[in-house]
């Protein structure tokens, strides 16, 4: 383990280790850092050098496949967020080491990967097996970093497309009417949930995280500063999601009567009311987590007997709303709180394309007056 000190101006760090030839305790020591934070990085990176060093499994000429992403998430899985985390052990465990985790790691052969990947689309989504694809590729891409293999051979592996076709994950327009008609008979911060996710097309995770401090009615806008799963809070999914956003005179007045709803339940149940300042709650002032906001829109859409559809599906009827009213794609980008503006576009392709010809027409018809 490595210790900190300041010895006058600047940072120094010691590490002490055993070293596994003689036996006997050792210690590295650097000083001159600016701070303590970059003492601790770069003190972090050299016990990871020893522990490679000194780690039986990794000093053999060859170790399976297995061997190395077990060692993998054992040293570089704690720099990620434990949901992204738990996510890259369930597919390492359950999809890679049953099928190839048994292989040499330099002996596995490219055209044997395929093989394997072309399994996995038989039964997984395109986007999945893609997500499984970098997993394993950032895990060997490390192992070539570490010289443990020489190169990454699984680099630009061709990934099979759905077989079948892409369940619609969004509402029409005439679905959208009996889904907040729907939800407007459930009980109130069902319907906010649905309204909100509607209206605004935030993630799940940037509607959990709300406080009342980021709604502000009198400008009518919302500010989308983190992000709260079952895991803690964190921030937001990029830059520059980091945005905020305008609401509808609606809205507000739907969160407005929201407002005094829970103003209500907390003179009515008193002290058994949970305090807090996060903006979705249940009936008695409790923050609300994922599972909950799956379950009221999967209840809204069942009692409306609709298509199935995820939280995130909502987000997909916010943005196509709004490209169909005739809104500038940019626009609709930055409110979703895409990266690029390729990531828009991608994703609604089907919808740009029609925004296109309808330009075309446009254009055309201004030529001819």
């Amino acid at each position: 383990m490595a210790s900190f000190r300041k010895r006058g101006s600047t940072w120094e760090y010691r590490i002490r280790f055993l070293d596994p030839q003689t036996g006997k305790r050792k210690e590295k020591v650097k000083a001159g850092f600016k701070t303590k934070k970059e003492a601790q990085v770069v003190a972090a990176q050299i016990e990871q050098e020893i522990y490679l060093g000194n780690n039986p499994i990794l000093k053999k000429k060859e170790f399976s496949v297995k061997d190395w992403l077990e060692e993998w998430l054992k040293i570089y899985g704690g720099m990620c967020h434990e949901s992204t985390l738990i996510a890259r052990k369930n597919y390492i465990n359950n999809a890679i080491i049953p099928k190839i985790g048994f292989y040499q790691l330099n002996q596995l052969k490219r055209v044997e990967y395929q093989k394997f990947i072309n399994q996995l689309s038989e039964k997984y989504a395109k986007r999945t097996v893609q997500t499984i694809h970098s997993i394993f590729c950032t895990a060997i891409n490390k192992a070539v970093e570490l010289e443990y293999t020489p190169f990454n051979k699984f680099q630009n592996i061709q990934v099979q497309k759905d077989r079948n076709i892409e369940k619609r994950n969004y509402l029409t327009r005439d679905e959208v009417s009996i889904f907040l008609e729907t939800a407007k008979k459930c009980p109130k911060h069902h319907y906010l949930i649905a309204s909100l996710l509607l209206r605004t097309g935030i993630r799940k995770g940037e509607l959990l995280g709300l406080l009342w401090e980021d709604i502000d009615l009198e400008e009518k806008t919302i500010s989308i500063t983190k992000s709260r799963s079952n895991y803690g809070i964190k921030e937001p999914k990029t830059s520059s999601s980091y945005r905020t956003i305008l609401i509808d005179d609606t809205l507000v007045e739907e969160i407005k009567d929201y407002q005094t709803w829970q103003e209500i339940n907390k003179e009515k149940h008193g002290q058994n009311y949970v305090e807090t300042n996060y903006l979705i709650t249940t009936w008695n002032g409790t923050p609300m987590g994922t599972f909950g906001i799956n379950k009221v829109i999967s209840t809204i859409v069942s009692k409306a007997n609709l298509p199935k559809i995820s939280p995130h599906g909502l987000r997909h009827t916010h943005a196509i709303m709004m490209l169909e009213s005739g809104n500038d794609i940019k626009i609709v980008s930055d409110r979703l709180g895409h990266s690029s503006l390729n990531i828009t576009t991608d994703v609604y392709l089907h919808i740009t394309k029609k925004h296109e010809k309808e330009s075309i027409l446009r254009l055309e018809s201004y030529l001819k007056d």
